[in-house]
């Protein structure tokens, strides 16, 4: 009896192990662990009051388990081809080499309790500057279930409606979408980086609050 309990405890775990490897995306509820945790697993990087109905504006830093850190060369690599395609004629040597420092979760919220967005970020600086340390959102992530519920019932709608979506993901046909309110910012940006040819518009009712936290998200 205790070794049919033994093996099936032991399956089980080789089960979920192996579910866990296949999950590629890094915003997938199984990684909420990393930032769905109280203070004490991070560390304040903002927090501030806001006298438009926000309350406390805080957001807190966590960190992220991927990509792991053998994996941050080639994203060094693409930075650094990027940086010669956006700026040619720069010049080549250590001021197009970049440096990742690593990932973090970052998590905006209001009065200490309401999570209004968790995003990724990465940190990163320029070899010829390294004091110069600055942050790049990581556009593939949707940490938070309900944004990921809105990207699918936005698009299932379009479609339903005959909207030709396939072509608009590969830039071939326009596309225009309007994001009213920006929270951490990670909605606009994967929209951007999944439809080639979409035009973002985004407004919000408080530009204080934009500039309150467009430093470190």
């Amino acid at each position: 009896m205790w070794r049919r309990s033994r093996w099936a405890w032991n399956f089980r775990r080789r089960f979920s192990t192996a579910i866990r490897q296949r999950i590629e995306d890094e915003g997938d509820w199984s990684f909420s662990s990393e930032w769905w945790g109280s203070d004490s697993h991070g560390h304040t990087v903002l927090r501030s009051s806001s006298d438009k109905g926000n309350g406390v504006v805080s957001v807190l830093a966590f960190p992220s388990s991927k990509p792991s850190e053998v994996q941050w060369p080639k994203m060094e690599r693409w930075l650094q081809e990027r940086y010669a395609e956006v700026c040619p004629g720069s010049g080549s040597g250590n001021e197009e080499r970049f440096r990742i420092l690593g990932y973090q979760w970052r998590a905006l919220r209001f009065n200490d309790d309401t999570r209004q967005s968790t995003v990724k970020v990465m940190s990163l600086y320029r070899q010829s500057e390294p004091a110069s340390i600055c942050l790049m959102q990581q556009p593939h992530c949707l940490a938070v279930p309900y944004l990921k519920s809105m990207v699918s019932v936005g698009l299932s709608t379009l479609a339903s409606c005959g909207y030709d979506i396939i072509n608009a993901v590969h830039g071939k046909k326009s596309m225009n979408i309007l994001c009213i309110g920006h929270g951490g910012g990670s909605l606009p940006l994967f929209l951007a980086s999944r439809i080639k040819g979409e035009r973002i518009s985004l407004t919000h009712y408080l530009c204080a609050f934009l500039l309150l936290v467009s430093d470190v998200v």
